[in-house]
């Protein structure tokens, strides 16, 4: 099925003569992809007019002096702007960052499909992007528990020439500095979010321990452990405890220079059930 307004090739797919002609075009705005990313997107349409002014390379990649054929021209086009559809500035990978910090490399397979062209046609595009210089690839692969290897979406990068070329590369320089220091920020936010939680996690455990602590020096203040059990057997009842830990601040605050376990124990004492 061909995208609306697109010209139906002989070949049966449909060779793209404008941005928007990508079948899952790239959101912009508020949320969207960088601004340069799709200026980018739609510098491309130069090429497909005049490709000897503007990638060389490309153009001749066949090795031959005649012009890169118009469908081939296009299919190349068409899946190098879903290659700057999911560029991280960054990195200059090609994929999804995690928020792990880990990073999801894509098939070619759904490149070819977000792009609206066939496998075939796509594998013969990216043969000619890698070997004009405008697509370097990295495979990859993972071993099973068989011990057999297993073919993993490779690694792709886009060089920073690619914008160059096209008069974008002080711009550039300017978008990968904001994204460098928007990605260090984010990681610096999620160790911060970590510490809290592993040092509130210690706090609260510190606490129980010395509110334990206080509760066994009381129940013996009280004639022995066993004794004071059979006289109060509520006292270990969680409403007890979380009233004393409530009373904490209040206790703190009136003598800061009272030590945890001195909070712990005036609370208590103050709040647990008398005989």
């Amino acid at each position: 099925m061909t995208a609306p307004g697109v010209e139906q090739s002989p070949g049966g797919s449909a060779p793209p003569n404008g941005a928007g002609d990508i079948p899952f075009p790239p959101r912009t705005g508020a949320g969207g992809i960088p601004r340069i990313l799709t200026t980018l997107i739609e510098r491309l349409d130069d090429y497909l007019t005049d490709p000897a002014a503007w990638l060389p390379g490309l153009n001749h990649v066949n090795g031959k002096n005649r012009q890169q054929r118009r469908e081939r021209r296009s299919a190349c086009v068409q899946l190098l702007r879903v290659h700057i559809k999911y560029l991280d500035l960054a990195s200059m990978r090609v994929g999804v960052p995690q928020a792990n910090g880990g990073f999801l490399n894509l098939t070619l397979k759904f490149l070819a499909r977000q792009a609206g062209i066939g496998l075939r046609r796509a594998e013969r595009a990216m043969h000619d992007l890698q070997m004009a210089g405008l697509v370097s690839t990295q495979s990859r692969c993972e071993k099973d528990d068989a011990g057999q290897y297993r073919g993993l979406a490779s690694l792709r990068q886009l060089p920073p020439a690619l914008f160059g070329a096209f008069g974008l590369g002080k711009w550039l320089k300017h978008e990968r500095s904001k994204a460098v220091f928007r990605r260090h920020r984010a990681a610096a936010v999620v160790a911060k979010s970590a510490w809290r939680d592993r040092h509130t996690s210690r706090e609260a455990a510190r606490g129980e321990l010395s509110l334990a602590g206080a509760r066994h020096r009381l129940d013996r203040r009280d004639g022995g452990c066993k004794k004071a059990k059979m006289a109060r057997p509520h006292v270990a009842n969680t409403d007890v405890d979380d009233q004393v830990r409530r009373r904490i601040g209040s206790i703190k605050l009136q003598h800061p220079d009272w030590d945890r376990e001195a909070c712990y124990a005036q609370a208590y004492r103050e709040i647990a059930p008398r005989r």
